[in-house]
């Protein structure tokens, strides 16, 4: 009887982790790139060092903002301390600052419950559908579906090609497969999406109105 318990609690564990992904945001002279990451409860962030002297900051002070509950951090970044991991435990909006360099060298983490959804898991295509609604303040869907298990990149770009958003960035089986992006740290305008797998990349257009 234990072992069936203890069997059935690690299956649920694995489950609803499965889509937990580590995201990385490079610190160099003198920007976080990507400027904006769309993460989801259970994510980890990853600061990682390229150059420079920075923190990475967000305490509430100097302009930074976190959601309630949320841990703070204020972790120096240089090639003595390269990485830093922030586990979001709490969704919201966070605001950080690097404090040598802040207000300008800043960026924003937007943190959602829900993750990648599975709508089903027969898909004998790929293919990566229209957002919906389009244009859209601030969230919109994003259907796509991968004929086989692999990794799966979906980005964010700017009108310059600038990368903004990583949606997706993980392991998935085959399926179909729905994911929400929130565009509430972003300004009005034209952004890209592009989905990426061994097999298959495809861009479309979307429109964000404020």
């Amino acid at each position: 009887m234990k072992k069936i318990l203890f069997s059935f609690i690690f299956t649920i564990f694995i489950v609803s982790n499965s889509f937990a992904t580590i995201r990385t945001v490079n610190v160099s002279n003198f920007s976080f790139t990507p400027s904006t990451v769309n993460a989801f409860v259970g994510d980890t962030i990853k600061f990682q060092w390229v150059s420079g002297s920075h923190t990475t900051t967000c305490n509430g002070t100097n302009g930074t903002s976190l959601p309630a509950g949320a841990a703070s951090w204020n972790a120096n970044m240089s090639s003595g301390a390269p990485t830093f991991l922030y586990k979001i435990t709490v969704a919201g909006n966070y605001h950080y600052v690097c404090l040598p360099h802040a207000p300008d060298m800043a960026g924003d983490i937007v943190a959602t419950v829900s993750g990648v959804n599975s709508i089903s898991s027969l898909a004998d295509v790929f293919s990566l559908s229209q957002n919906y609604p389009n244009p859209f303040n601030p969230t919109t869907k994003i259907n796509f579906s991968i004929a086989k298990a692999g990794f799966v990149s979906l980005k964010v770009y700017d009108i310059l090609g600038n990368e903004v958003s990583s949606i997706v960035n993980e392991q998935l089986s085959q399926g179909a497969y729905s994911v929400d992006f929130n565009g509430s740290a972003l300004s009005s305008g034209v952004y890209f999406y592009r989905i990426r797998t061994s097999d298959f990349s495809e861009v479309k257009r979307m429109y964000l109105v404020k």
